[in-house]
């Protein structure tokens, strides 16, 4: 006699079709503690409690999330199928632009090639699963950016190079992963994206680019607390549609603008070693004193 529904329990099938298992896999968690077989009164069949079975579910995502965490990995766009993606992401998560794809697509692969340093996708070995993208405006360009309506047209001969000590303002243009996945997993591959970021900005500290601005627009709930839990300043925007978020990177206390400043700082510090080594010797030693 079949086993009737219950708020309580699931049976063997429900079980293995919720966590993914086979009967050999039924019994090692069965083994090793991680289920417990319940025989109900009367019945042959053994059942299990949803809770038990509801948490193992849980635990069984968070490996699988944490695993795939691990292959995920951060690279830098070189060709046009990379950025064929990230735009793919970019219109289902934002749907701003319109047009023809191959002209958009050229349009970034300027970007490029004035700046190779600006588009980073998130990928594993089977696909594309989110990007951001930062553009590095030559020092007098950032109000005018900000101060344009959606969607926002960034000359290329606005953009600057990461050369060592030049100023530069900084111009979160994007980033996001892709709709597709379950909220749990857009929260750790979003982590792995806000990593990627903060990883880039601190290395333009080691190769001594001087950061003076880090800006950034959005009106979506998700992006609004990214700019938020980042450590952004939200600011008066230019204009309605988007909220406006800035860190000034000379005042900020902000833990990892504070890593950039000390590699900044020790970059600045080793050029002028290369360039005056006496000087530099003497200036370590009254800071010493």
């Amino acid at each position: 006699m079949a086993i009737k529904e219950s708020k309580d329990y699931y049976t063997a099938a429900q079980t293995k079709k919720i966590l993914g298992i086979t009967d050999g896999m039924l019994y090692n968690y069965i083994d090793n503690g991680a289920l417990t077989r319940i025989i109900p009164p009367g019945r042959k069949q053994g059942v299990y409690s949803r809770g038990e079975v509801e948490r193992l579910a849980r635990e069984l995502q968070t490996f699988i999330l944490q695993r795939n965490h691990l292959h995920a990995i951060i690279k830098r766009v070189e060709n046009r199928e990379e950025m064929r993606a990230c735009l793919e992401i970019s219109q289902e998560l934002f749907g701003l632009e319109r047009g023809d794809i191959e002209a958009r697509l050229d349009s970034r692969m300027n970007v490029l090639k004035a700046n190779p340093e600006t588009y980073y996708l998130l990928k594993d070995d089977y696909q594309v699963i989110g990007y951001f993208s930062i553009m590095p405006l030559k020092k007098g360009k950032l109000e005018g950016v900000l101060g344009q309506t959606l969607p926002v047209k960034i000359d290329t001969e606005d953009i600057a190079k990461f050369d060592s000590g030049k100023q530069v303002e900084l111009y979160l243009t994007a980033m996001g992963v892709s709709p597709k996945f379950k909220t749990d997993e857009k929260r750790v591959y979003g982590s792995k994206l806000i990593s990627g970021l903060v990883e880039l900005i601190i290395d333009l500290g080691k190769r001594g680019v001087i950061i003076e601005r880090i800006a950034a627009r959005s009106n979506m709930p998700d992006g609004i607390r990214l700019m938020k839990h980042i450590g952004f300043t939200e600011v008066r925007p230019l204009t309605p549609e988007r909220r406006t978020f800035i860190i000034d990177v000379e005042p900020s206390g902000i833990p990892f603008v504070l890593q950039y400043k000390k590699a900044l700082e020790e970059s600045s510090m080793s050029t002028e070693l290369e360039q005056q080594p006496e000087k530099v010797a003497k200036k370590r030693s009254r800071s010493r004193s």
